[in-house]
């Protein structure tokens, strides 16, 4: 558990109750091609499906690799606090963050004791943060979807 110190000291800033996450990796050389066919493994848009079930809090994820292949940024938007949400990643989707992160310079893997310091390390914090509607949740927003598409079918079925 964080301590109140701790949890001002993380970057990223919020919009609501939103926070922005960004990362930057430095790729291990001649790693980058790996790191791209995992993002083009069949069945990859389901993997996200259940990625974004379990995690609960997580409104996107986008990996981008650049500079010819040896950085890699990784990029989220989630609700909450920041520990948990890393605690999330470590507890219900390892495996993808293991097998991406592999290819990066240092990383110890997603249950070392010193995780959290080495995303402390590889985070950034935006210069500039928006969200349209900042004090929806994901699950506000899915639950919003939930009632529209129950009311546009009991207008269909009116009609």
């Amino acid at each position: 558990m964080s301590t109140n110190a701790e949890q001002q000291s993380r970057p990223g800033l919020k919009s609501g109750r939103t926070s922005e996450f960004t990362l930057f990796f430095n790729v291990t050389p001649g790693h980058g091609q790996q790191i791209r066919e995992i993002f083009q493994q069949p069945g990859l848009a389901e993997m996200r499906k259940e990625m974004i079930s379990r995690i609960g809090t997580l409104h996107d994820a986008r990996w981008v690799l650049f500079d010819d292949d040896t950085r890699l940024l990784f990029a989220t938007n989630f609700d909450g606090d920041w520990d948990a949400y890393i605690d999330d990643f470590a507890a219900q989707i390892p495996d993808l963050f293991d097998a991406v992160l592999q290819h990066t310079e240092g990383y110890p893997g997603i249950h070392d004791p010193n995780i959290k310091d080495f995303v402390l390390a590889h985070q950034a914090t935006a210069a500039s943060y928006f969200r349209a509607i900042p004090d929806a949740t994901l699950k506000d927003l899915q639950k919003g979807q939930r009632v529209q598409e129950a009311f546009q079918r009991l207008l269909d079925e009116a009609s």
